[in-house]
Protein backbone atom coordinates (compact mmCIF):
# COMPACT_ATOMS: atom_id res chain seq x y z
CA UNK A 1 0.00 0.00 0.00
CA UNK A 2 1.39 3.42 -1.05
CA UNK A 3 1.56 6.24 1.07
CA UNK A 4 -1.64 8.34 -0.49
CA UNK A 5 -3.53 4.73 0.65
CA UNK A 6 -2.03 5.04 4.08
CA UNK A 7 -3.11 8.90 4.14
CA UNK A 8 -6.30 7.93 3.17
CA UNK A 9 -6.93 5.12 5.76
CA UNK A 10 -5.71 7.26 8.26
CA UNK A 11 -8.28 9.84 7.50
CA UNK A 12 -11.37 7.58 7.00
CA UNK A 13 -10.02 6.01 10.71
CA UNK A 14 -9.63 9.68 11.80
CA UNK A 15 -13.44 10.76 10.86
CA UNK A 16 -14.50 7.15 12.33
CA UNK A 17 -12.75 7.80 15.35
CA UNK A 18 -14.21 11.38 15.88
CA UNK A 19 -18.01 10.06 14.81
CA UNK A 20 -17.69 7.70 17.78
CA UNK A 21 -16.40 10.28 20.00
CA UNK A 22 -19.28 12.89 19.34
CA UNK A 23 -22.05 9.48 19.64
CA UNK A 24 -20.70 9.11 22.71
CA UNK A 25 -21.07 12.35 24.04
CA UNK A 26 -24.68 11.91 24.55
CA UNK A 27 -24.57 10.03 27.49
CA UNK A 28 -23.02 11.47 30.76
CA UNK A 29 -19.87 10.87 32.07
CA UNK A 30 -20.59 10.83 35.90
CA UNK A 31 -18.26 11.36 38.72
CA UNK A 32 -14.98 9.70 39.50
CA UNK A 33 -16.54 7.92 42.44
CA UNK A 34 -19.55 6.74 40.19
CA UNK A 35 -18.32 6.79 36.68
CA UNK A 36 -21.31 7.21 34.17
CA UNK A 37 -21.60 4.31 30.97
CA UNK A 38 -20.15 7.97 28.81
CA UNK A 39 -17.01 7.60 30.22
CA UNK A 40 -15.26 4.54 29.08
CA UNK A 41 -16.94 5.30 25.35
CA UNK A 42 -15.16 9.23 25.26
CA UNK A 43 -11.91 7.80 26.41
CA UNK A 44 -11.92 4.61 23.60
CA UNK A 45 -13.12 7.71 21.36
CA UNK A 46 -10.11 9.98 22.23
CA UNK A 47 -7.67 7.01 21.95
CA UNK A 48 -9.11 6.30 18.71
CA UNK A 49 -8.95 9.83 17.49
CA UNK A 50 -5.33 10.20 18.92
CA UNK A 51 -3.85 6.87 17.21
CA UNK A 52 -5.73 7.47 13.92
CA UNK A 53 -3.68 11.12 14.12
CA UNK A 54 -0.78 9.22 15.00
CA UNK A 55 -0.85 7.05 11.91
CA UNK A 56 -2.40 10.14 9.41
CA UNK A 57 0.96 12.03 10.66
CA UNK A 58 3.31 8.57 10.12
CA UNK A 59 2.27 8.74 6.59
CA UNK A 60 3.31 12.25 6.24
CA UNK A 61 6.89 11.90 7.72
CA UNK A 62 7.38 8.61 7.83
CA UNK A 63 9.80 7.09 5.34
CA UNK A 64 8.65 6.12 2.19
CA UNK A 65 8.28 2.49 2.10
CA UNK A 66 8.82 -0.05 -0.77
CA UNK A 67 6.49 -2.56 -0.61
CA UNK A 68 7.70 -6.11 -1.97
CA UNK A 69 5.85 -7.49 -4.97
CA UNK A 70 4.04 -10.71 -4.33
CA UNK A 71 5.28 -13.65 -6.10
CA UNK A 72 2.58 -15.95 -7.64
CA UNK A 73 3.06 -18.92 -9.29
CA UNK A 74 2.83 -19.42 -12.87
CA UNK A 75 -0.74 -19.05 -14.45
CA UNK A 76 -2.23 -17.84 -11.07
CA UNK A 77 -3.56 -14.48 -10.06
CA UNK A 78 -1.74 -12.41 -7.69
CA UNK A 79 -3.44 -12.33 -4.39
CA UNK A 80 -5.06 -15.98 -5.19
CA UNK A 81 -3.76 -17.63 -2.42
CA UNK A 82 -4.17 -14.68 0.14
CA UNK A 83 -7.36 -14.35 -0.68
CA UNK A 84 -8.77 -17.89 -0.24
CA UNK A 85 -7.07 -17.72 3.18
CA UNK A 86 -9.22 -14.62 4.24
CA UNK A 87 -12.40 -16.20 2.76
CA UNK A 88 -11.91 -19.59 4.59
CA UNK A 89 -10.91 -17.66 7.48
CA UNK A 90 -13.87 -15.30 7.40
CA UNK A 91 -16.43 -18.38 6.66
CA UNK A 92 -14.93 -19.88 9.78
CA UNK A 93 -15.50 -16.99 12.11
CA UNK A 94 -19.33 -17.24 10.11
CA UNK A 95 -19.96 -20.90 11.29
CA UNK A 96 -18.70 -20.27 14.68
CA UNK A 97 -21.14 -17.16 15.16
CA UNK A 98 -23.76 -19.43 14.11
CA UNK A 99 -22.59 -22.77 16.36
CA UNK A 100 -22.51 -20.99 19.82
CA UNK A 101 -25.85 -21.22 21.07
CA UNK A 102 -25.55 -25.13 20.22
CA UNK A 103 -21.75 -26.32 20.75
CA UNK A 104 -21.24 -23.77 23.94
CA UNK A 105 -18.48 -21.05 24.02
CA UNK A 106 -16.31 -23.22 24.90
CA UNK A 107 -16.37 -26.05 21.99
CA UNK A 108 -17.08 -23.65 19.62
CA UNK A 109 -14.21 -20.90 20.45
CA UNK A 110 -11.65 -23.83 20.29
CA UNK A 111 -12.50 -24.97 17.03
CA UNK A 112 -12.51 -21.94 15.67
CA UNK A 113 -9.36 -21.00 17.17
CA UNK A 114 -7.70 -24.21 16.21
CA UNK A 115 -8.59 -24.18 12.53
CA UNK A 116 -7.78 -20.63 12.02
CA UNK A 117 -4.35 -20.71 13.56
CA UNK A 118 -3.86 -23.83 11.29
CA UNK A 119 -4.84 -22.02 7.90
CA UNK A 120 -2.71 -19.02 9.00
CA UNK A 121 0.34 -21.41 9.13
CA UNK A 122 0.49 -22.71 12.57
CA UNK A 123 2.38 -25.96 12.32
CA UNK A 124 1.29 -29.20 13.88
CA UNK A 125 -1.74 -29.53 15.71
CA UNK A 126 -0.33 -29.53 19.49
CA UNK A 127 0.09 -25.42 18.96
CA UNK A 128 -3.03 -24.63 17.46
CA UNK A 129 -4.67 -27.01 20.28
CA UNK A 130 -2.82 -24.89 22.76
CA UNK A 131 -3.51 -21.34 21.74
CA UNK A 132 -7.09 -22.68 21.85
CA UNK A 133 -7.35 -24.14 25.30
CA UNK A 134 -5.42 -21.61 26.61
CA UNK A 135 -7.92 -18.51 24.73
CA UNK A 136 -10.86 -20.85 26.30
CA UNK A 137 -9.37 -21.21 29.56
CA UNK A 138 -8.39 -17.28 29.48
CA UNK A 139 -11.87 -16.15 28.58
CA UNK A 140 -13.82 -18.29 31.24
CA UNK A 141 -11.49 -17.34 34.24
CA UNK A 142 -11.84 -13.41 32.89
CA UNK A 143 -15.29 -13.92 31.75
CA UNK A 144 -16.70 -15.86 34.50
CA UNK A 145 -14.81 -15.74 37.40
CA UNK A 146 -13.28 -12.15 37.82
CA UNK A 147 -16.27 -10.42 35.85
CA UNK A 148 -19.20 -13.03 36.98
CA UNK A 149 -20.47 -12.58 32.98
CA UNK A 150 -22.36 -15.83 31.91
CA UNK A 151 -21.31 -17.63 28.52
CA UNK A 152 -23.20 -19.73 26.54
CA UNK A 153 -23.32 -23.11 27.86
CA UNK A 154 -24.68 -25.02 24.75
CA UNK A 155 -27.38 -26.79 23.84
CA UNK A 156 -25.74 -30.24 23.12
CA UNK A 157 -24.36 -29.81 27.13
CA UNK A 158 -28.17 -30.10 27.86
CA UNK A 159 -28.63 -26.58 29.67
Amino acid sequence: MGRKADRWAAVVLLLLGLGYFLAATRYPVGEISNPGPGLTPRLLGILFILLSGYLLLMSWLGPQKKTPQPTHEEGEAPGCKESVGVTRVTAILIIYVAAMNFLGFALSTFLAIFLSSRLMGLEGWRKPAFLGIGTVVLAQLLFVLALDVPLPVGVIWGR
